[in-house]
C-alpha cells in the first residue's frame, strides 16, 4: 500500500505525491523538495518545512504510521515553509560617558 497525500498550501497551490508505507516525515519532506513546483519560493530545506496533518505538525523521526494516516486512499496535508530567517545586523551604539556631576548636600 501507499500513501496519496495532496498537499496544500495556504495559497490554495496544491500537489499530489505517493510515498511507500514505512516512509518517515523528515524523507517525505526530502522528496517534496526534489519535485518541489516551480511557481513557489525555493526552500533552504526539510527542516525549513513544516507538514501539518489533522491539527499536528508532524515530527520528522516518525513515520507517517505513527500519525494513522491511512493507505490506499487520499489524504489533504497543509505545507507550511517557514519564512526565511532576516539576518541580523548587530549596531552597536556609542557609549555615552558617564557625566559626573559636582555637587554636594550641605546641613
Amino acid at each position: 500500500m501507499v500513501f496519496q497525500v495532496k498537499f496544500m498550501f495556504a495559497d490554495a497551490v496544491t500537489t499530489e505525491s505517493e510515498f511507500p508505507e514505512g516512509i518517515s516525515v523528515l524523507e517525505a519532506k526530502t522528496t517534496l523538495l526534489q519535485n518541489w513546483p516551480a511557481e513557489k519560493d525555493p526552500v533552504d530545506g526539510p527542516s525549513s518545512l513544516r507538514i501539518i496533518y489533522g491539527g499536528k505538525v508532524l515530527d520528522d523521526a516518525k513515520k507517517f504510521e505513527d500519525y494513522n494516516i491511512p493507505a490506499g486512499q487520499k489524504v489533504i496535508m497543509h505545507l507550511q515553509p517557514k519564512p526565511p530567517q532576516p539576518k541580523v545586523q548587530v549596531v552597536e551604539t556609542p557609549q555615552k560617558q558617564v557625566e559626573q556631576t559636582r555637587c554636594c548636600t550641605i546641613l
